[in-house]
């Protein structure tokens, strides 16, 4: 073989092994890359499959406690009334005891658990149409994306109660302590963001609920020996158990309570999944100011307290 024609050979050789090695570095850099966006795109389904698991185990949570307080006041009206007088499952305003107001003057409460939310602006865009005030009692999830919409609730001159910190039942409820750690961080974060120290406390699930690993008589005897006030409700609008509820469904649910009661409190829920509660919201309101002698009002210190427990204090 010439040499002219060994060099050209040896040239196409260490071609080859030049494609070869570039080859080689393309694909040890493309497969890591590849794995690393497969692994990053299952974390993320799965870190959403979580986060929706975690949000229906409390939705469930709220849920089944709920039933349980609707069974035992079943059984308490069964007792009180005997059971060939008891028509059907007792909403829990029909046992819970509270002061009536010394007029004949009804009072409308509108409050509204678990925001901020998205539908939080639409829920105070239709009461500044209809020049109402409600409470809404908040949580701190996701609470550096809402600090604006804390001050805007505080803004409008709406009623800024605490709803929790972190609204996870299993950590809220575990003790004394971790009950304390939460509600002060609520409280502290508040304040801190809106200027407005909250005096309004509303127990995730109620002051009735069952869930709590603590005794709850406890947990109310700290709020109140802390400066604040805990709050039931005495009408539920039913968006909590029933996210498919229709708006025909809510608007009944709280036009055939509010006549029962001249203290009525109504529990709505701010969140992203409750679209017929907006949408129902502005009926409500219209159908309760049509009603003779009765009012809606903010939660002031001269509100009747709606309780589903009291302390031994009280």
């Amino acid at each position: 073989m010439d040499q002219g024609k060994y060099i050209a050979m040896r040239r196409r050789r260490v071609k080859r092994l030049k494609r070869m090695i570039i080859a080689g570095l393309i694909l040890m850099i493309l497969i890591p890359t590849a794995l690393s966006v497969w692994l990053g795109v299952r974390l993320h389904r799965t870190g959403n499959a979580l986060s929706e698991m975690n949000a229906q185990y409390e939705s469930q949570l709220v849920l089944n406690e709920e039933l349980q307080q609707r069974l035992r006041l079943f059984m308490e009206l069964a007792s009180r009334k005997g059971t060939e007088d008891v028509d059907g499952t007792p909403e829990i305003e029909e046992v819970i005891q509270s002061e009536p107001a010394s007029d004949d003057i009804r009072r409308v409460y509108l409050t509204f658990d678990d925001g901020p939310s998205i539908n939080t602006i639409k829920i105070l865009d239709i009461l500044d149409e209809y020049d109402v005030k409600a409470a809404f009692f908040v949580t701190g999830q996701n609470a550096d994306d809402n600090e604006d919409l804390y001050r805007e609730i505080v803004k409008r001159g709406h009623t800024l109660g605490m709803h929790s910190y972190s609204h996870v039942y299993s950590d809220i409820y575990r003790s004394r302590e971790s009950f304390a750690k939460d509600f002060n961080k609520i409280r502290d974060y508040l304040t801190d963001t809106t200027g407005v120290t909250p005096v309004y406390y509303r127990f995730p699930g109620g002051s009735s609920n069952t869930v709590s690993k603590t005794d709850m008589k406890e947990l109310c005897e700290y709020v109140e020996e802390n400066g604040a006030t805990y709050l039931d409700w005495n009408i539920s609008s039913g968006d909590a158990t029933n996210p498919q509820i229709s708006v025909n469904r809510l608007v009944n649910n709280c036009m055939s309570a509010i006549p029962n009661h001249m203290t009525a409190v109504i529990l709505f829920h701010d969140a992203a999944g409750k679209d017929t509660t907006v949408k129902a919201l502005p009926q409500i309101i219209e159908q309760i100011q049509a009603m003779e002698d009765t009012v809606i009002l903010p939660i002031t210190e001269d509100t009747v307290k709606i309780r589903h427990l009291e302390t031994e204090t009280e």
